[in-house]
């Protein structure tokens, strides 16, 4: 898969650039605002190296696992399960969808049905991105995925104390453009040349003034009214005070 340059984007949010992307999976769905291309190939070659690495280093499961004909599909599951992935940024929120996709040996009665899942944007507490460093499986494979963790107020310590997070995207091609274009939309941008059409929710998005800026408006008037009302009662004779 050939790699675009974010050079060439033309969506804009904001000040904030969303590269074109080559995943057509969400062409044509109402309310989009933006398609981001998973690097497919970075995570079948990652994963791969994992999941070898992972089976080898077990020599009963090993075993056992060739009976089972794993070692024959153990890379064809990993395309599956990777090329399955679709992100895209609507207006209801960050939609991730895993489609119908085989599993084991690749038999139907084997296949795993589609999911997907939307966080809508108000919902959202924290959208970061962590860089590759370091290496898995006893360093012997460096990680090489930008990981995009977006959590809610619902997100919380899981097993073995480790944070869950509402949603996880793992080899993301573009992690920090994704996060710029969240927290912008979270600021109630709108895309000049978006996907959809301006619905009720993208003008109110667009025109509606931001909370902080509708209280400090107020509160300068409540301030120009007392000056001027205090101004009034210095210049009023002393029988009408």
């Amino acid at each position: 898969m050939e790699h675009v340059d974010a050079s060439q984007a033309t969506r804009v949010v904001g000040d904030v650039v969303a590269p074109p992307a080559t995943d057509t999976y969400f062409q044509g769905e109402p309310g989009l605002i933006a398609t981001f291309d998973l690097d497919y190939d970075s995570i079948i070659d990652f994963y791969t190296k994992v999941s070898w690495a992972a089976v080898l280093s077990f020599p009963p499961f090993c075993i056992l696992s060739t009976f089972a004909c794993v070692p024959c599909f153990l890379s064809k599951n990993v395309e599956w399960k990777a090329r399955s992935q679709h992100v895209a940024l609507t207006r209801d929120g960050i939609r991730y969808v895993r489609e119908k996709h085989k599993t084991w040996c690749g038999l139907p009665c084997s296949d795993k049905g589609k999911e997907s899942k939307t966080v809508p944007y108000d919902k959202i507490t924290d959208c970061d991105v962590q860089e590759p460093a370091g290496a898995a499986c006893c360093c012997f494979i460096n990680r090489v995925l930008y990981e995009v963790h977006v959590d809610t107020a619902s997100s919380g310590p899981g097993k073995e104390g480790q944070k869950m997070h509402e949603l996880e995207l793992s080899g993301l091609r573009y992690a920090n453009e994704f996060k710029s274009a969240v927290w912008a939309i979270k600021r109630g941008e709108v895309p000049a040349n978006a996907s959809m059409p301006m619905g009720p929710r993208a003008e109110q998005l667009a025109a509606a003034p931001l909370q902080d800026q509708m209280s400090t408006h107020l509160l300068t008037e409540i301030r120009d009214e007392l000056r001027q009302l205090n101004a009034t009662m210095r210049q009023a004779p002393p029988q009408a005070k």
